[in-house]
């Protein structure tokens, strides 16, 4: 099965050096560090009343963590479409895999989730070494009862990144843009600070990424909250699915059209 085949070369060419393996998780300890130091230093400490008022979770270093976790991972197909497809046509591989059986969106879409599944490996061990820095209390319930809600946001983050398939495929070049929208969902979508304190247009605004409502939902889960008092975010999340996956394939097939004629080109 292609899918899996793209999947395993992932895999097995990221893995195979384990000094990247472990740079990658320096970065995001670093990463991390500096943002929740920070936000203590303005917050006067690690408790904070007003973050607890305005988002149930008053822990400020649970507060960042979940959301700085879940950001890195949701950018992760966006990652993989853009600096992915660059690296596949800087080889020249990509054109000779478009001219090969095999489908092109099964191919960008094997990176995609490959790259998700790393990130979210080693994610996995930020959160757990940040759990172990910041003494976070957490229970084999609370881990339980936030998967349902992550795997949803994994595949609403699947189809927002598919829209950006079809952006490279059209303009090629787009990691700059890309970077910018990457750290751009970070304020948008609350990670370090809570939405209620963005002006009323601005937190609308930010329904639309999936980041907004896994993030909040994860949040819930750990301060106690039933599957009831988040239904509101799990109902976005599931709307949010289908709507960036129509919206991503339609586009990306609209611009595949296009690249089929003009020429998919190089770096």
């Amino acid at each position: 099965m292609i899918l899996l085949a793209v999947i395993e070369k992932e895999f097995r060419m990221f893995f195979r050096y384990p000094l990247r393996v472990v740079s990658s998780i320096l970065v995001g300890l670093v990463f991390l560090l500096q943002f929740v130091f920070f936000g203590q230093a303005v917050l006067g400490g690690r408790y904070s009343q007003l973050l607890a008022a305005s988002t149930g979770m008053g822990d400020y270093p649970t507060y960042a963590l979940i959301g700085y976790v879940l950001w890195w991972v949701s950018v992760s197909p966006m990652e993989a479409y853009v600096w992915g497809v660059r690296r596949e046509l800087q080889r020249g591989t990509f054109e000779m895999n478009v001219l090969s059986s095999a489908r092109i969106l099964e191919l960008l879409f094997g990176l995609a989730v490959s790259w998700l599944l790393m990130d979210s490996v080693l994610m996995g061990v930020v959160f757990a070494i940040g759990a172990l820095i910041f003494d976070i209390p957490i229970t084999i319930s609370v881990v339980l009862r936030s998967v349902p809600v992550i795997v949803a946001s994994l595949f609403a983050f699947l189809g927002f990144g598919l829209i950006f398939a079809g952006l490279v495929m059209l303009l090629k070049n787009i990691g700059p843009f890309a970077q910018i929208f990457e750290f751009s969902m970070l304020f948008f979508s609350g990670v370090f600070f809570p939405l209620s304190v963005m002006p009323k247009w601005l937190f609308a605004f930010s329904k639309i990424f999936p980041l907004t409502h896994a993030a909040s939902a994860v949040r819930a889960i750990f301060v106690g909250k039933a599957y009831a008092e988040i239904q509101g975010e799990i109902i976005w999340l599931l709307f949010l699915i289908p709507f960036y996956w129509i919206i991503g394939y339609i586009l990306f097939k609209w611009a595949e059209k296009i690249t089929r004629v003009v020429g998919y080109g190089g770096y």
